[in-house]
């Protein structure tokens, strides 16, 4: 039903594995990934359970014109956001030094040392 996808409860996305969220133009077309695949959002939203390598999906998804989220179940310390292009992590940093000097809102809750 529309409500186990919205709240991921469907069986697709059970287990421990990692769940991923591809954001992705609808018309962009996705190779064959390995682990289970699940379209949402009129194929713009692509979940895909896999244990393949983060760097794997990042590539795959900026080459598509879209970005990656490792959504559920990441493994401690991983990162869980599409990098962002050096430009615009400095944009991030110099923003963030802006409205919060002391460093004290979330430090590193979206990208490490950010």
């Amino acid at each position: 039903t529309d409500d186990e996808i919205r709240d991921k409860t469907r069986i697709e996305f059970a287990g421990t594995g990692p769940v991923w969220r591809l954001s992705l133009p609808q018309t962009a077309e996705l190779p064959a990934l390995p682990g289970r695949l699940l379209w949402d959002w009129a194929g713009s939203e692509r979940w895909l359970i896999s244990d393949s390598e983060d760097a794997t999906f990042w590539n795959l998804a900026a080459k598509l014109g879209g970005h990656a989220t490792l959504f559920r179940n990441a493994p401690l310390g991983s990162e869980v956001f599409q990098p962002l292009p050096r430009p615009i992590l400095d944009l991030h940093r110099r923003i963030k030094a802006a409205l919060d000097p002391a460093g004290i809102f979330n430090p590193g809750r979206l990208y490490e040392g950010l």
